[in-house]
């Protein structure tokens, strides 16, 4: 199966997503948020994914939307816990607006492996390969292309795969210094409180880190790249 016929069965698959389309004809819900329409796209979605793209890339795909499920829905929720404690927000409290982010969080993990699974398909190395071969000219307007392949190609196939490398790497050391015994490792165990806010002030940092690595590492080559593209002849009018 060709990257092309890939890319139109997953297309298809997208549709319901985007238009809505069956999957809200019916207003059922199994829990409070949760439609039957939803959990079945869900169940389908992540069953044939896998088998378009590849068991190895779907497992890296839904980590990535694990990743941006738990950010947006843990920085919404607390938000608006906080706005509730301030008593600027709804009356009824949590209850209001739970279902709300528990629908969103099954929309996330639907539509986000779905739009990664299409970048990942398409060969953008092949495209750039083409794009420059047995050319000896090139407009501005294709320089322009050209640096937005470099620059998606570096963050698709290189900063996204350091990343979570280096989030398994950190989540296996937490689980090693975890397991040690606090009576032969100089460890205290915290108390529940204490161990919560360790976690809260952890979970932060953590955020803050991929979000600064992130940035840093999608635009370093950036200058490096706009010299290069930039000594490419121009095409003459």
């Amino acid at each position: 199966m060709n990257w092309k016929l890939k890319l139109l069965l997953l297309l298809t698959l997208s549709v319901p997503a985007f238009s809505g389309y069956p999957i809200n004809m019916s207003g059922a819900e199994i829990l409070p948020g949760i439609t039957y329409g939803w959990v079945l796209y869900f169940t389908t979605t992540h069953c044939l994914i896998p088998v378009i793209i590849g068991v190895r890339h779907y497992s890296n795909i839904l980590s990535l939307s694990a990743l941006v499920s738990v950010s947006v829905i843990f920085t919404g929720g607390t938000v608006s816990y906080l706005i509730f404690l301030t008593g600027l927000g709804h009356g009824a409290g949590p209850s209001a607006y739970s279902s709300h982010y528990v629908s969103l969080c099954l929309t996330i993990l639907t539509v986000v492996p779905l739009a990664l699974s299409i970048v990942a398909i398409v060969p953008f190395h092949e495209i750039e390969h083409n794009f420059l071969i047995n050319r000896n000219h090139v407009s501005k307007p294709e320089k322009s292309i050209l640096m937005f392949l470099r620059v998606f190609n570096h963050i698709v196939h290189f900063v996204i795969p350091n990343i979570l490398e280096v989030m398994r790497e950190e989540a296996q050391y937490r689980r090693y210094t975890a397991g040690l015994d606090p009576k032969t490792s100089g460890f205290q165990r915290p108390n529940k409180v204490s161990f919560i806010k360790t976690r809260f002030k952890a979970l932060i940092r953590d955020f803050t880190h991929l979000g600064v690595e992130g940035i840093c590492s999608a635009i370093q080559y950036i200058p490096l790249w706009a010299i290069e593209i930039s000594q490419l002849p121009n095409k003459k009018k």
